[in-house]
């Protein structure tokens, strides 16, 4: 059965089975899993970059997002992404768990790129080095766990809550189904920005103004980037996203750093 079939079936059963399955998924996987990881942490703690990303780990931080990312979860076959599939249809989430990794490998390539073949990358190093940072990444074996915990709870932030839940209630509720795929899209791009202006801010400077053209086409490209999490969305459900960030975290923050030299901020570890 592939994740159409599985949508096509939800829909024949009154679309009952499909917020229940989704749901009990979300929290026995993704859920359990980043509260094993924040016990890990608190049980052993590994250096992180900086003060907010420990803070993370805290229980009500963590429960926080999950809480809403179970929401998100629960609501997402309502309007109009797949229900997750059977976890017995393994074809389903091969395919789902390919893509996902796949488009984020891809997206973290762009940015390696973008950051290593123009002045965007030492450009970011001496910003964080002004402020008194000197790495980024978390090493092995810590960063993958700590990059599969981001990876969730990010996508708990920018997918499930801000697409999913306020799709359901304007398309859902307001509308009754209508113009669903309008209503997803229209909170799909808006939450493209989320992140990019987040890190715009970060950096002292809104996206799009009085931007030189390179740091003009690294905001258009963060937000394309995001618009492509929420095509994930739409095409394979609320899986797809969370492994495309881990996917791009895999790349850009666990592997890749050790073949920069070890007095790159890039490289992984305190330093």
């Amino acid at each position: 059965m592939t994740v159409g079939d599985e949508t096509g079936q939800s829909a024949r059963d009154g679309g009952q089975s499909a917020p229940r399955r989704d749901l009990t998924y979300f929290l026995l996987g993704p859920a359990l899993l980043c509260f094993a990881i924040a016990a890990l942490y608190h049980f052993t703690p590994w250096p992180t970059p900086v003060a907010a990303q420990a803070a993370n780990f805290a229980w009500v931080v963590t429960g926080g997002y999950l809480a809403v990312g179970a929401l998100g979860a629960a609501l997402s076959s309502q309007v109009g992404t797949p229900s997750a599939p059977d976890i017995r249809d393994q074809r389903a989430w091969l395919q789902i768990i390919l893509w996902s990794l796949a488009a984020g490998v891809a997206s973290g390539a762009v940015d390696i790129a973008i950051g290593d073949l123009t002045p965007w990358g030492a450009q970011i190093e001496a910003i964080d080095r002004s402020q008194g940072y000197t790495w980024a990444n978390v090493a092995l074996p810590w960063s993958i766990p700590h990059y599969f915990h981001a990876s969730v709870l990010s996508e708990c932030a920018f997918r499930l809550a801000a697409v999913v839940i306020p799709a359901w209630l304007i398309g859902r509720l307001l509308l009754k189904g209508r113009f669903e795929a309008a209503v997803f899209w229209s909170f799909g791009v808006l939450a493209a920005f989320i992140e990019p202006l987040e890190k715009a801010i970060m950096l002292r400077r809104l996206p799009f103004v009085d931007l030189p053209p390179l740091d003009l086409t690294v905001s258009i490209e963060g937000v394309a980037a995001q618009i492509l999490y929420a095509f994930m969305l739409r095409r394979f459900g609320w899986p797809a996203p969370i492994l495309m960030r881990f996917g791009y975290y895999l790349l850009v923050r666990v592997f890749t750093p050790y073949l920069y030299p070890p007095a790159s901020e890039i490289f992984p570890g305190p330093h």
